[in-house]
């Protein structure tokens, strides 16, 4: 249960409020090795739903941001998220060796094809330093998208797309280049970028384009302009293709006068400019938009192509396609040319797919060059989860970002090759169908078929579906036509993994993308997975997924108290995926579960993984949940286990109580493992280690949520809780340390001394430092404990106190909060800044006994005082109320059901709030509506709690 060593708590103190996530370079074999049945992609996707969020992945690594709490990838920790640091990612080049680590830039892990950077430096500071392309990674998951497959490339010939090829023109596109090197640099940080954006878009204007748009950006105290142009489809005008190619460019000499940037990159938004010429030339109608695009701004970190891909994200737009062309006019070499095509993974199908159409369509090869370029416009579209191909010369010129990248440096002739291989690629992705969605493989149970259902694609041009199969990795079948959203799909082998697509046909006999699924057919039904419980009151509710077998006919769930045997058939043959078990009762024994599926001729699956669990009951008395560290006992901040234990023991001993010891629990806290206590006392009496309640917080807010009560001792509730080390600190509403600690502030000190808890009520005893419990130089105080403010609608019990002055450094945290009691929820906390451990015993024992007893409930073993009534209300809160309000029902016996309900004055009942068995203490509320939902007339109510022939009454007053 112990998360973090001391060495890594070394790390969280020097991390702020920043300290939640880590960034590591996890090998991918990892993460793939997990997911066999899966393509690398969908593995990813998976694990980024599970574990941690992918920042970026090549062959190689997975860049994740992991949460401090997943400590499973610590071994491959590359840093700690930290305020003011950023992470670049910066491509490798022929030209240049690795980037130098200067000042605060440091190398975390060199990839594939980059190198993963970390530094203080913004992107302008940093292109001071490195000649390398590079992009900021955002602290944001990539998003992730269903993986499709490319159809088989027609062999019908396509005298639209014959004719566009051949309108372009290695003239015309030299021209292009050439007007965009006259404007001398196109640096994004000179003063003409409105003058070279108005250029572009009159381009695309004197072409015959009429949408034609500016879109301004902020960056860098500067406004960047992106220039976009729309052909809009004629059947799909609210689908895109988008054709890029960013139109800004850099030297390392004076960017400022002279950057002439022709194939860096005057050569890419040519090509958008010759694509949009050459197609409104042909009169070519696109069954889809197509928008071009030029960015600005993407020599200092891909701005521009971040901006519009955050655009198109945040309008929801649905791009089929990202097109991206960088530098694709250096060549020397004599024909035959070759292009290359950058792929990423997701997207593999459509650089597939544009290459055979560029072997068709061009003089040029196309091949792969490095997976996952984060070095142009394609890759923010990439991580924003739209396909992406991206075109890029085979060989790389060698006056990269320099004055002699001139036009009289390029081969025209190439560059024109590239652009009529992307001109055939965005016709044919344009006039592709929509695809089918949602694919779906069902075992029909005969151990040969498989049934395939999908939702279909809707339009006037709809003529057909086809359906494909094969084994893993081998060829697809021969395709079979329905007209139907369903398939069945025979002859195969049991047990064998088959890979299934459809893709839809259109009138004109072009075919859409393929979506896929995989199946295996069987002729027993699968084991059910993902079997859990969930504890409830007085029940167990077991849940599990869904067997997708179609003559699947029940479950089957078995009780044993023995994790050895199988036990009893509950429920019958259960037909849903769930169970809720109420013939159990809370003691320290767990039941144990066994579930199996069963199809209509009675074959039975292998048993799923056993689960064991209890039911939320609060009757087995105290759960002391010891968190302190088996120290050495040779100074008072470091008590053996056993002294913590003996002094624990010893101030609870007028209780039932149970001990659970955190450094042997080799397990994940559950509600099962603490839902029969109706008490919890957490302690943490060392500064070694403290947090372990932020790691449990989740079961906590469970447990309370179902009425058990926490008295917590800890050191460093911030830490502990909110993991935090900065001071001072504040916490937000939604969190755990807000919501339910009641801490809204803490401060720290390590000056600071305390000596004394002085309490703000009559009844809570004072507690001071037992002399016996601290350093002889400490002049009877102890150090690290924190200072807290409490939230709003928490109760401050106990203050700091010390022998000191306010206004000296040891006592500055005088009469800030030691002590916070949380009320506001079905179970109650009190949370105390320090151990228990070090104050006197006699007076510690004196607290818990009266939190215990007056606050939590809680019953002495000797018997409780006969005054303790049997059953009691609190104050409504608020009273008045216009909205809701609410009203805690104490109870002496939880094992009899109660009724909560709401009178008028004339004693008739408004509403019935709660009725049946409940905890000893639970907060019940109403919203001033009747039985019928109605709302009721301002005035004064009663609210009764009845229980076993007793009742206890309370008056509200709604207006």
């Amino acid at each position: 249960m112990k998360k973090i060593t001391l060495a890594a708590l070394a790390l969280f103190l020097g991390l702020g409020l920043f300290a939640n996530f880590y960034v590591a370079a996890i090998p991918l074999r990892q993460i793939v090795s997990k997911s066999p049945d899966l393509s690398r992609y969908e593995a990813l996707r998976s694990f980024s739903e599970s574990e941690a969020e992918i920042l970026y992945y090549d062959a190689d690594w997975a860049i994740a941001l992991v949460p401090a709490d997943k400590t499973g990838f610590r071994a491959w920790t590359l840093t700690d998220v930290k305020a003011g640091k950023k992470l670049y990612l910066a491509g490798k080049s022929p030209l240049f060796d690795a980037p130098q680590e200067l000042n605060d830039l440091k190398i975390l892990l060199e990839l594939e094809a980059s190198y993963l950077l970390e530094t203080e430096l913004d992107e302008v500071d940093l292109r001071l330093l490195i000649p390398h392309p590079f992009s900021k990674i955002e602290l944001k998951g990539m998003v992730f998208t269903p993986e499709l497959a490319a159809p088989q490339l027609s062999d019908r010939k396509n005298d639209v797309v014959d004719q566009m090829v051949a309108l372009v023109n290695a003239a015309s596109v030299e021209s292009l280049i050439q007007g965009l090197q006259d404007h001398q640099t196109r640096y994004a940080l000179a003063d003409n970028r409105l003058q070279v954006a108005e250029w572009i878009r009159q381009k695309y204007l004197d072409f015959g384009l009429t949408d034609v748009v500016l879109q301004p950006f902020e960056w860098q105290n500067t406004t960047q302009y992106n220039v976009i142009a729309t052909l809009p489809g004629s059947i799909y005008p609210d689908e895109y293709i988008i054709v890029g190619g960013h139109h800004d460019c850099i030297t390392y000499s004076n960017p400022m006068v002279f950057a002439p940037g022709a194939d860096d990159n005057a050569s890419g938004s040519a090509a958008t400019l010759e694509m949009a010429r050459v197609m409104m030339e042909a009169g070519y109608q696109p069954h889809c938009s197509i928008r071009f695009v030029t960015f600005a701004a993407e020599e200092f970190g891909l701005w521009g192509s971040k901006h519009h891909s955050a655009q198109t994200e945040e309008a929801r737009e649905q791009v089929r396609l990202m097109m991206n062309h960088d530098m694709i006019a250096n060549q020397n070499s004599p024909q035959p040319w070759q292009v290359r095509l950058m792929p990423y993974d997701g997207s593999m199908e459509h650089s597939h797919h544009a290459a055979r159409i560029t072997n068709r369509y061009s003089d040029l090869t196309a091949y792969f060059g490095s997976m996952n370029s984060g070095s142009s416009d394609s890759f923010p579209y990439w991580t924003h989860g739209y396909n992406v191909i991206y075109f890029f010369e085979s060989e790389f010129s060698p006056v990269y970002h320099s004055v002699n990248d001139l036009v009289a440096n390029l081969n025209p002739q190439y560059c024109a090759e590239v652009i009529k291989a992307s001109v055939a690629c965005a016709a044919s992705f344009a006039d592709m169908p929509a695809a089918p969605s949602w694919l779906t493989a069902y075992d029909r149970g005969d151990g040969y078929s498989i049934l395939l259902m999908w939702e279909g694609v809707q339009g006037d041009i709809f003529d057909h579906y086809r359906v494909y199969h094969s084994a893993l990795l081998e060829d697809w079948s021969e395709a079979l036509q329905v007209e139907q959203n369903s398939a069945v799909i025979t002859g195969l082998e049991e047990g064998k993994s088959y890979n299934f697509a459809v893709s839809s046909v259109d009138i004109y006999g072009n075919e859409s993308f393929m979506v896929q699924t995989t199946g295996t057919p069987f002729s027993v039904p699968l084991e059910p997975t993902n079997f859990n419980d969930q504890p409830r009151y007085g029940a167990i509710e077991l849940v599990w997924d869904n067997n997708q077998e179609l003559d699947l006919d029940g479950y089957k769930l078995f009780r044993s108290n023995d994790p050895e045997e199988l036990g009893t058939q509950i429920g019958g043959l259960i037909k849903e995926n769930r169970f809720v078990d109420q013939e159990v009762i809370g003691s320290p024994s767990y039941y144990h579960y066994s579930l199996c599926a069963v199809d209509q001729q009675g074959n039975q699956s292998p048993y799923a993984s056993g689960v064991k669990s209890r039911p939320v009951s609060l009757n087995q008395g105290i759960l002391i949940v010891d968190e302190t560290a088996d120290m050495s006992g040779t100074n008072p901040f470091q008590p053996t286990d056993e002294e913590a234990d003996e002094f624990y023991g010893t101030i609870a001993a007028k209780f039932k109580t149970t001990e659970l010891d955190l450094n042997t629990w080799n397990a994940e806290l559950r509600l099962a493992d603490l839902g029969i206590y109706s008490t919890l006392l957490w302690h943490g009496n060392d500064l070694s280690e403290m947090d372990a309640p932020y790691f449990a917080q989740d079961v906590l807010r469970q447990y309370v949520e179902a009425g058990g009560n926490i008295l917590f001792s800890v050191y460093m509730p911030s830490l502990a809780f909110g993991l935090n080390s900065a001071y001072p600190a504040q916490f937000e509403e939604d969190s755990f340390i807000f919501d339910y600690i009641g801490i809204a502030d803490a401060d720290h000190s390590s000056a600071a001394r305390f000596r004394r808890a002085a309490p703000e009520f009559e009844y809570f005893p004072p507690l001071e430092v037992d002399p016996q419990k601290t350093g002889e130089a400490m002049n009877g105080h102890i150090p690290r404990v924190e200072g807290l403010s409490s939230t709003d609608d928490c109760i401050t019990v106990y203050s700091y106190g010390s022998d000191y002055e306010s206004d000296t450094p040891q006592g500055r945290l005088n009469d800030m909060a030691v002590g916070i009691l949380n009320l506001n929820h079905d179970g109650k906390i009190c949370t105390l800044s320090f151990p228990l451990y070090n104050m006197h015993q006699d007076e510690a024992q004196r607290l818990v006994e009266y939190v215990f007893t007056e606050y939590f409930g809680e019953s002495l073993i000797a018997g409780e005082s006969g005054e303790t009534p049997v059953i009691r209300m609190g104050n409504p809160f608020p009273n008045p109320f216009s909205g809701e309000t609410q009203i805690r029902v104490e109870l002496k016996d939880n094992e009899k059901p109660v009724k909560v309900e709401v009178f008028n004055l004339r004693g008739q009942k408004v509403k019935t709030l709660f009725e049946g068995k409940t905890p000893k203490s639970k907060l019940h509320k109403w919203d001033g509506s009747d039985e019928d939902g109605r709302r009721v007339g301002s005035g004064i109510y009663l609210l009764r709690a009845q229980q076993n022939g007793k009742s206890a009454v309370a008056r509200v007053v709604r207006f």
